[in-house]
């Protein structure tokens, strides 16, 4: 079974790409720490990928410094450039969830839940109290 489970800040904003055959993804990257004093050991960096049609629905709200938790399968992608083999790792998000703080944009008044958005057939809200601004 291939399943791991993160939390931290992204590092970057995210960014909706589209292949050649038309599917959308998302890129962004996840910055983790084993420790919370930063000066005790670097923090080590994980690409995150998202599929689909949450893809372009999240892009927005997924900006550099916030706090996410992900599950999904790891994946390790190979690139041969100039002679050179370079190996990465990423995350295939299954599930996210936002942590801290929600921006008055995401969510309504409610500030002690949890968004999340699961990887299903059908997406599904575990939150009932998700403003009409919100897409998904």
């Amino acid at each position: 079974m291939n399943l791991v489970i993160f939390s931290g800040n992204l590092a970057k904003d995210a960014k909706v790409v589209t292949t050649s055959t038309g599917k959308q993804f998302c890129v962004t990257t996840l910055a983790l720490r084993e420790d919370l004093r930063p000066e005790e050991k670097p923090a080590v960096f994980v690409d995150l990928i998202i599929w689909g049609e949450r893809a372009e629905k999240l892009a927005k709200y997924l900006i550099k410094g916030r706090a996410i938790s992900v599950t999904g399968r790891l994946e390790i992608i190979k690139v041969h450039k100039n002679n050179n083999t370079y190996t990465s790792a990423r995350v295939v998000v299954d599930t996210l969830e936002f942590l801290g703080k929600k921006t008055i944009e995401a969510v309504s008044a409610s500030e002690t839940k949890v968004e999340s958005i699961n990887n299903s057939s059908s997406e599904t809200i575990e939150d009932s109290e998700f403003s009409e601004e919100v897409p998904f």
